[in-house]
């Protein structure tokens, strides 16, 4: 089966067990170790403004972008064990934990009970909107950067 995780299927009516594989588990927790180390680094000294931290913006934009663009890039070409591990260790672990959408809905809140409701909802948002434009612009960066370095190997442009 190609996939990270074997997800659990029916032959007619008998389930299959689900069977997660140790070292992909590893290859996560990894990543997000070092992910979340990252995260709390940045938003340790990125700046904040009443409870707001400008770094739990800053890593839930980075952190779709480069989602965006790292899933962008090892979708060009065929699947292999290699591509499979960088998407465990960086995509699910460490991009996973750096980003923080808990410290997001945490923020929202702390900021609504501060008597800022209409700043926390725009907060929330503006944050979820801009991270989604943040994946694509990753898609679309990587996607183009892929053609271009395609035409610079054969030879074209």
């Amino acid at each position: 089966m190609n996939s990270d995780v074997e997800v659990g299927r029916t032959v007619v009516g008998v389930p299959i067990p689900i069977r997660i594989r140790p070292g992909f588990l590893i290859l996560a927790a990894a990543g997000g170790a070092i992910g979340a180390g990252a995260r709390y680094l940045l938003t340790l000294v990125a700046p904040t403004w009443e409870t707001l931290s400008a770094g739990t913006v800053a890593v839930n934009l980075l952190g779709p972008f480069f989602l965006g663009t790292l899933l962008q890039t090892l979708s060009q070409g065929a699947e292999t064990a290699h591509r499979r591990r960088l998407r465990l260790l960086l995509g699910v672990g460490f991009l996973g934990a750096f980003t923080s959408y808990a410290e997001l809905a945490l923020d929202v809140i702390t900021v609504s009970e501060n008597g800022h409701a209409l700043i926390a909802v725009s907060y929330a948002l503006l944050t979820i909107v801009a991270g989604a434009a943040a994946t694509w612009f990753g898609i679309f960066s990587a996607a183009r950067w892929g053609r271009i370095r395609q035409r610079r190997q054969g030879g074209v442009g």
